[in-house]
């Protein structure tokens, strides 16, 4: 591999240069290098848009309610967090990440109902300000969230998860693993939980329950449900022998994803 090829430079980037300073960035801010670079117009979308609506609800919020009163740092940083979260968890869980596309139109439908129609009194003026300034963007978002952010969120981002868990479910496991392998050496957290479940059940390669507990346990580390619930059911049926075996070379990488 080139010494100044584009894996080495996301990895001084991203790893090695915030350590110079002491820093670890946390995980649900690492992600976001991720999308930035599989596709930076969706990545806006999905956190950007929904990050500038937070910032005009709170502003509108401080404007017309005496109860709240938070200075412009404050609403930066509210919004930021609550953003970095939401994205992080909508990446993991299917119903939460339905939710997530859906509120970022929903958002910009909510902002202009309460801008155009209720602080400006029902009026068609108001009505067509409110279609054109925010059902337009609404609409445009929702296609762009709802379609091609949904699928990305589903991927993690890696563009070798999706067909190698197609080949997958094919039973094509060859085709599969050239996929699957390195996205799951990258640490995608889904390609991780299938390689597991090639392992556990001898699918494509020789059984192995201890590799499919540690394939396991490194994609729930990483917050993926799925593989915490296949871990411990897995790990229920483990003799003395295997739970030793597991836990003399438990692999830590990817302990702290989060933080």
């Amino acid at each position: 591999m080139s010494v100044f090829s584009k894996k080495t430079f996301k990895t001084a980037v991203t790893e090695y240069l915030p350590m110079v300073f002491g820093l670890r960035i946390p995980g649900f801010i690492r992600i976001h290098f991720r999308y930035l670079m599989r596709n930076p117009f969706i990545w806006i979308v999905l956190c950007i848009a929904p990050f500038i609506l937070g910032l005009i609800t709170l502003s509108m919020m401080n404007q017309h309610f005496a109860e709240v009163s938070l200075s412009g740092w404050q609403r930066f940083f509210i919004v930021l967090f609550i953003i970095a979260i939401a994205f992080y968890f909508a990446e993991r869980h299917r119903k939460f990440r339905r939710f997530y596309v859906i509120a970022i139109p929903g958002m910009v439908i909510l902002n202009g109902l309460f801008r155009f129609v209720i602080l400006g009194g029902p009026s068609v003026g108001g009505i067509v300000t409110f279609a054109i300034l925010a059902g337009v963007p609404a609409w445009l978002l929702g296609y762009l969230s709802m379609g091609r952010g949904y699928k990305m969120l589903s991927d993690g981002a890696d563009k070798n998860y999706r067909p190698g868990r197609d080949f997958y479910m094919e039973g094509d496991y060859e085709k599969a693993f050239l996929h699957l392998k390195p996205a799951a050496n990258r640490g995608h957290m889904k390609s991780l939980y299938l390689m597991g479940h090639a392992h556990e059940h001898g699918n494509g390669m020789p059984q192995a329950r201890i590799e499919a507990a540690r394939l396991y346990d490194r994609a729930a580390k990483k917050g993926y449900s799925k593989a915490h619930l296949a871990f411990e059911a897995l790990f229920a049926t483990f003799t003395t022998e295997e739970v030793e075996a597991f836990e003399a070379n438990l692999d830590v990488v990817g302990g702290n994803e989060i933080f």
